[in-house]
């Protein structure tokens, strides 16, 4: 099977990946079922916490934008 190669650079690639990686593990008949169980848990606690990182990435980004918008008020305010 050939892998799709990926570009990772922001949290939604890595909840991607893990995504495309615990559905092939889920198909996987050949793996004992312990393993594929712990492989499964692994990788949704790795995109879980991509997911919380995304979110707190976008929040990070809204609040900038709004401080932004302040400070130019403050400014011209100050200004004026």
């Amino acid at each position: 099977m050939k892998v799709k190669d990926r570009r990772i650079s922001r949290p939604q690639h890595i909840q991607q990946l893990m995504t495309e990686q615990i559905n092939l593990l889920r198909q996987n008949g050949e793996l004992d079922p312990i393993q594929r169980a712990r492989a499964i848990a692994y990788l949704s606690t790795v995109s879980l916490t991509s997911m919380r990182d995304g979110e707190l990435e976008k929040q990070v980004k809204e609040l900038e934008a709004k401080l932004e918008e302040v400070l130019y008020e403050i400014e011209k305010n100050r200004n004026a």
